[in-house]
């Protein structure tokens, strides 16, 4: 009997306009497109994701690195990873029936400064009974770890989870962990995986 569902953050429960947050970033002060990219993919941003930085550590590298201006600020990146960020209505319409059935479980690869701009655009984390977030347990999907601890704080064991993400790299580690997974494509879908594994969806 399935008793924990993880949900995947990104195109999943939020959708990313990633070309968006570039264009945005890129009209701060000092930074361009081809600059914004650079950082985009730099092991930095792997760091911060993994926990390795706190945010002012973060912000620190950013200026001393890739010369970004003091008066781009955290609080000027939360508001610019907002615009970006935006729910989709069909799987967050299902959060509330699932959680009747299950407990429901954020597993994310994140930073804490996308995570502020979620939470300050809307209340949707708080619907979720526990977080696991790769900056906090200092793992990144698809490592086994973060699988591990997400079944830990479930307090499951992994045939009594599901797992619901958009990269099949994430989703066939955590079959290989035994957590029966799901590649997130169409709402459509979605609804048959959770009716197949014995969740009521109305």
């Amino acid at each position: 009997m399935i008793r924990t569902i993880f949900f995947d953050l990104g195109n999943v429960i939020v959708s990313v306009d990633k070309d968006l947050a570039i264009r945005e970033l890129a009209q701060l002060p000092g930074l361009s497109i081809s600059l914004v990219r650079q950082i985009a993919d730099s092991q930095l941003e792997m760091n911060f994701e993994q926990g390795l930085l706190s945010i002012s550590e973060y912000m620190e590298t950013l200026r001393r690195d890739f010369g970004i201006s003091e008066q781009i600020t955290v609080e000027t990146l939360i508001d610019i990873w907002q615009k970006p960020f935006e729910l989709m209505p069909e799987v967050c319409r299902l959060v509330p029936v699932l959680k009747t059935q299950v407990r429901l479980i954020l597993l994310s690869n994140t930073n804490d400064l996308h995570i502020r701009a979620v939470r300050k655009k809307t209340p949707i984390l708080d619907e979720f009974d526990d977080l696991v977030l790769s900056y906090q347990v200092k793992s990144r999907k698809p490592d086994e770890a973060i699988y591990r601890k997400a079944l830990a704080i479930a307090k499951r064991r992994p045939e009594e989870c599901l797992l619901i993400d958009d990269l099949i790299e994430n989703v066939t580690a955590a079959r290989q962990v035994g957590i029966r997974s799901h590649q997130y494509k169409t709402i459509h879908e979605l609804y048959v995986f959770l009716e197949e594994s014995g969740l009521r969806l109305n």
